[in-house]
């Protein structure tokens, strides 16, 4: 066997780190025991504190905020470790890997100190998303992308995943894309409060969104960062685009409009699909039920074993979210709208399939890359 890498989780308190700790235990209990977690860091108030107590006290806080939370346990394993600060020095004598769970402002600063010093960095945030040479990974979509990785100059490579409501939805247009030519997207959002973080659990916002829905809008800045992510970021990862630039004119037309539901976990995303040409939704529903993507990626711990599920009603969160571990893309209540033109429901589990459990995918696939996993 090969020796275990080295790994740290940035950003481990926070919502999308805390889901990144259960999946290093679940890998471990699925006889996936290649990485040992050395090093777990947190805000300046998390520091010195043991991860457990973290997982509780903001598990509580949610769940006192809304009755359908389920709080997560940290796994046992875990308890004990304590939360370190971002020292790039120190971060680097332990540890080969991340998978980072950062905010962007942080990020900007951490990541390339880290990358200067070797460590090989695979980011849930959105700050280098637009760099060229650093991939933005969904691997079942591009995993030749992974490749970037050794064209970059620093000795820590580095690949980043999109917004969590484009990796809910671009494997469906993958899928489809093998079949027919994809001319227009019209998305819709219904997104679960989880994906803002820990923020959910002040009471202003608690306030706000109980029994409600409510957009992203941010009213200094006059612009909603979830729909144009959900417009460009697609265009990179399906190769229409290299620039933020270029993505505003790419090869795929998508409008978008997201909000948020007082869900726990699970983005339902409703989209409108045109076609070149004439498409019925029997042909839909088999191109979506059939796809697989390229056998490198199949073969990966984190993957699924069916990464596009079809179902014959619409997906729901309670029911759905948690398929196959969260790492599927849920689809169904496809209709014939045109005769070029569907629609149907995706549902994606947006910590997992749409945050860090992606990011340990395509750590995964380098790895595999390198005779390492």
């Amino acid at each position: 066997m090969t020796e275990k890498i080295r790994l740290g989780i940035l950003g481990a308190t926070g919502m999308a780190g805390r889901e990144a700790v259960i999946h290093q235990k679940k890998l471990e209990e699925n006889g996936y025991d290649y990485a040992e977690l050395e090093i777990v860091t947190g805000s300046p108030s998390s520091q010195g504190k043991n991860l457990g107590k973290i997982f509780r006290e903001k598990e509580e806080a949610l769940s006192e905020k809304y009755e359908f939370w389920e709080p997560q346990k940290c796994p046992e394993k875990y308890e004990e470790m304590t939360v370190q600060g971002l020292d790039a020095d120190r971060i680097a004598e332990k540890i080969d890997y991340v998978i980072s769970a950062l905010p962007s402002s942080v990020a900007k600063e951490i990541e390339p100190e880290l990358r200067e010093r070797g460590v090989h960095v695979f980011s849930n945030a959105s700050e280098f998303r637009w760099e060229k040479e650093v991939p933005l990974m969904l691997p079942e979509v591009n995993p030749k992308d992974i490749e970037m990785l050794e064209d970059q100059e620093k000795p820590g490579k580095q690949a980043n995943n999109p917004n969590c409501t484009t990796a809910g939805y671009v494997p469906v247009i993958e899928a489809l894309r093998h079949s027919f030519e994809v001319k227009k997207v019209d998305l819709v959002t219904f997104q679960a409060i989880s994906g803002k973080g820990d923020r959910v659990a002040g009471d202003e916002y608690a306030s706000r969104i109980s029994g409600n829905v409510v957009d992203d809008w941010n009213r200094n800045s006059n612009h909603n960062g979830e729909e144009i992510k959900s417009e460009i970021e697609p265009q990179k990862i399906l190769g229409f685009a290299e620039s933020r630039k270029e993505a505003g004119s790419g090869g795929l037309s998508i409008d978008a409009q997201t909000g948020r539901v007082p869900v726990q976990y699970g983005h339902l995303e409703s989209l409108r699909i045109s076609f070149s040409e004439e498409v019925g939704v029997e042909e839909v529903h088999e191109a979506l039920k059939s796809w697989r993507p390229d056998e490198r990626v199949m073969g990966l711990p984190s993957t699924a074993e069916n990464p596009v599920k079809v179902l014959d009603r619409q997906p729901e969160p309670k029911k759905d979210v948690f398929d196959q571990e969260g790492m599927s893309v849920v689809v169904g209540d496809l209709r014939q709208l045109d005769d070029d033109r569907i629609s149907l429901f995706s549902l994606s589990h947006n910590l997992r399939r749409g945050a860090t459990w992606t990011a340990r995918q395509s750590m995964e696939l380098y790895l595999k890359k390198r005779d390492m996993l």
